[in-house]
């Protein structure tokens, strides 16, 4: 049992180091223009956060789905026009 919990917190790490690298490369890429995106900045962003939620196993774990979908909605209402 001790075994199987620490997996699922070792995944629940994991998973949210992966987010933060997302968070800070979503800043890296469009902060610095967040007054003149343009439509390529869109498609990138969008392409991004796809590519995260069809890729990111969580596992049937109602746990790390829920950090999941908090990520991409910080990220979503962080660069609104992004999303557009």
């Amino acid at each position: 049992m001790e075994v199987r919990l620490r997996y699922y917190e070792i995944l629940e790490e994991d998973l949210v180091m992966e987010l933060e690298w997302v968070k800070e490369e979503f800043e890296i890429l469009f902060d610095s223009k967040i007054e003149k995106l343009s439509e390529m900045d869109k498609k990138i962003a969008t392409d991004l956060l796809i590519y995260i939620l069809e890729n990111t196993d969580v596992h049937d774990n109602f746990i790390l789905l829920d950090i999941l979908e908090e990520a991409t909605d910080i990220i979503e209402k962080s660069y609104p026009t992004l999303f557009n």
